[in-house]
Parts: C-alpha cells; sequence; structure tokens
C-alpha cells in the first residue's frame, strides 16, 4: 500500500490489515485505495467545476435522471446512500434553479416525477465536457481491458454491499 495511515492520536502506523485469510485483507487494501482515489478525485472535480457549480450530491442527482429519465425521489434515494428527506431538499434545491421540474406522475396521484430541464441538461452536458477533457489529457499506464475490469469488479462489490447491513453489535465484535 503507498500511503502510510496514522492513528488521530499521533500514536503511529495503524496495525496492518492481517487475516488468516487473504481475501479479507486484499479487501481492505481495495477498499483504502478505492477511498484515497475517492478524495482526490472530490479535490479535482471541485477544482474543474469551481464552488459556484452544484454539489456532488447534486450532480450524482442529475446523472441519475439524464442516465434513467424522470424518477420519484423514492427512485432517486434509493441510488444514493442518503435519506428521501435529503434527496427531496436537493431536488427543491434544483427546481428553485430551474435545472429539474416536477411533473405529474401518471401512474400515481400524489407523487411527482423529477425530470431535468434543458438547462439541466445542458449544464450537465458542459460539465461532462470539462470532465472527458480532463480524463482524455490523463496519461494513464492502464489497458482498457484493466480498466474494464476494474470497474467490473467494483461494480460487483457495490452490488454485493447493497444490501449488507452490520447491527452495531457484529460490528463491535
Amino acid at each position: 500500500m503507498s500511503q502510510k495511515w496514522h492513528s488521530e492520536e499521533g500514536q503511529g502506523p495503524l496495525p496492518a490489515h492481517s487475516s488468516p485469510a487473504p481475501t479479507p485483507t486484499a479487501l481492505m487494501n481495495l477498499f483504502d485505495e478505492v477511498v484515497l482515489v475517492h478524495q482526490r478525485l472530490q479535490i479535482i472535480i471541485e477544482a474543474l467545476h469551481g464552488t459556484s457549480e452544484l454539489t456532488r450530491a447534486c450532480r450524482g442527482i442529475l446523472r441519475d435522471l439524464y442516465r434513467l429519465g424522470p424518477r420519484t425521489v423514492p427512485q432517486l434515494a434509493r441510488h444514493h446512500p442518503v435519506s428521501r428527506q435529503n434527496v427531496r431538499m436537493l431536488v427543491q434545491r434544483l427546481a428553485k434553479e430551474g435545472i429539474v421540474e416536477l411533473v405529474r406522475n401518471p401512474e400515481h396521484r400524489r407523487s411527482y416525477l423529477v425530470r431535468l430541464t434543458s438547462e439541466g441538461k445542458t449544464l450537465l452536458e458542459e460539465m461532462w465536457g470539462r470532465e472527458m477533457a480532463l480524463l482524455e489529457s490523463l496519461e494513464l499506464d492502464i489497458s482498457l481491458d484493466d480498466l474494464r475490469t476494474a470497474a467490473s469488479v467494483l461494480q460487483r462489490l457495490r452490488t454485493l454491499m447493497d444490501d449488507f447491513v452490520v447491527s452495531s453489535e457484529e460490528a463491535r465484535g
């Protein structure tokens, strides 16, 4: 692993991930790297789009609407590790800014569908354009097959963990 982790108390490196079985150790190392890549990616994205652009949570909602089409708030919330109330607040903010709109849901009288406005679609496509230009400028020494394999492995892990819940007693051992 390329980074040494330190405890909050400053007592030196945390114990190496060790397990009698190699798979849990390899998974923990993979998760550590995913976290580090995610943190760096967030810094890059914020620098790329500036502070005046949408939050990453709002961008996630917009990406879902672009890829999946109009959705209800509960449907959007299922794709994100946040509550319906949180998604509802994000949708209300995006609606006030004219980026999404609420339209009648033909399948449910009381539920509305959230959909991108043309302004929202344009904004998202502009952001993707900046992101793609940055990604195209990277000099990767990683094959296309390796990138596809990595994405497939992460998708399978995410799918496995979607319904995984650990009780507080189990977590403490």
